[in-house]
């Protein structure tokens, strides 16, 4: 049976997820089945993480997480966009600055825009940290002219961290907001469904746990196909939001 990528969902597409799961689980006799116990366990988790996920979605600080998340995307792509024109400037020496700069955000790896909150956020200031205390890369950002581009992605990145650790408060004020605890425990009692049904299905005669293993695997499978392309067909390495959410599990607003 195919796996499901329980863990780099989003929160929006995990809650769905386990929703309709559920109606596949309840289109069958499930007392008949023996499933009650692991159906009702999985159900009520689930409910949870509605109430946490409304909640979440409803929080103000939330709200500015994301927004503050996309600005400082947008500076970051900008600003990499700026030095990849710059690198066919007519002028050599304009090139060899916007190769040095572009250079200096490399070593910080690929698709620092899909990174978790807390490791874009502490990318962006090592590499801020780099802008302005390098005498060549100062240099650099001062011959083509960049440096309100790097202002903009030092103080939407400060921004952003400051609203982060706020919003982590806020959460510790009200733990039902703990939605990536409540994912931990609804995934062990989602697997815990499923072995339930994969031994039914070995041990017994009853068709309907064969058709339930085919439903959810097809299920499973337009479900992992969304996160796939949107994987691959994202531009610049940003993974464009949705449901108030971004990029992975690691980056869902708390």
């Amino acid at each position: 049976m195919t796996t499901a990528y329980l863990t780099r969902y989003r929160n929006g597409e995990y809650l769905q997820y386990m929703k309709d799961v559920l109606v596949l689980v309840n289109l069958q006799d499930v007392a008949l089945l023996e499933l009650t116990e692991q159906r009702d366990t999985l159900n009520s988790l689930t409910n949870q993480i509605d109430e946490a996920f409304l909640q979440s979605l409803g929080s103000a600080l939330t709200q500015e997480i994301i927004l503050l998340d996309e600005r400082r995307d947008k500076a970051f792509i900008g600003i990499k966009t700026l030095l990849s024109g710059y690198t066919y400037h007519y002028d050599t020496t304009q090139q060899d600055h916007a190769k040095n700069i572009l250079l200096s955000i490399d070593i910080y790896g690929k698709d620092i825009t899909r990174k978790s909150y807390q490791e874009e956020t502490a990318i962006i200031n090592s590499l801020i940290n780099d802008l302005e205390t390098q005498p060549e890369l100062i240099a650099a950002i001062n011959a083509i002219n960049i440096s309100d581009w790097v202002n903009e992605l030092k103080t939407s990145n400060q921004a952003f961290g400051s609203k982060y650790i706020e919003r982590v408060g806020e959460t510790a004020a009200n733990p039902i907001t703990n939605i990536t605890e409540l994912r931990a425990t609804t995934s062990t009692a989602y697997r815990t469904l499923i072995s339930h049904i994969q031994a039914h299905d070995v041990l017994g005669n009853n068709p309907s746990y064969a058709t339930l293993l085919e439903e959810i695997d097809v299920l499973t499978k337009q479900y992992n196909l969304v996160l796939d392309n949107r994987s691959s067909s994202s531009p610049n390495g940003a993974t464009p939001a949705t449901d108030g959410e971004s990029n992975s599990q690691n980056n869902q607003p708390l």
